[in-house]
């Protein structure tokens, strides 16, 4: 009995998992929807997951190299420094911390977290439009 119950909680946190990660790419699409004209948004970032979860998506094209980018997705700390493209980081202390970072998007108590940077998205002549700009911060 014990065996079943073990088993069934993994299957359960291992779909919860795929869960987050596909809402992980919607919300990021949305956000970068958000922020620019542009009906398809090319997207630089190392992280292969993030390749993978944006891979189908209509909004997004993943391109090779920063500099093709609209936006760059950085986790941890993979910035490219010769890179000057809008970044969106997933660590807060990382977004306030990092210059470049116009946004920030983290998992807090199993829901989703987002904000943007007045200042920073000014900096790279970005407006966020629609209902996520009531997640613009001029403090940060």
């Amino acid at each position: 009995m014990k065996r079943v119950v073990v088993i069934f909680s993994l299957l359960l946190s291992f779909s919860l998992l795929a869960f987050g990660s596909e809402w992980e790419g919607i919300i990021l699409a949305k956000m970068l929807q958000s922020m620019s004209t542009n009906r398809v948004v090319s997207v630089y970032t190392k992280d292969k997951e993030l390749q993978k979860e944006l891979k189908n998506s209509y909004i997004v094209k993943i391109v090779q190299t920063c500099q093709k980018s609209d936006f760059v997705f950085v986790r941890k700390d993979e910035a490219d420094p010769g890179c000057k493209k809008p970044l969106i980081v997933f660590d807060y202390y990382q977004y306030l911390h990092t210059k470049d970072a116009v946004a920030v998007f983290f998992w807090q108590k199993g829901r989703p977290t987002i904000r943007f940077s007045q200042k920073r998205l000014q900096h790279f002549d970005l407006k966020v439009r629609g209902e996520l700009s009531k997640f613009v911060s001029g403090n940060d």
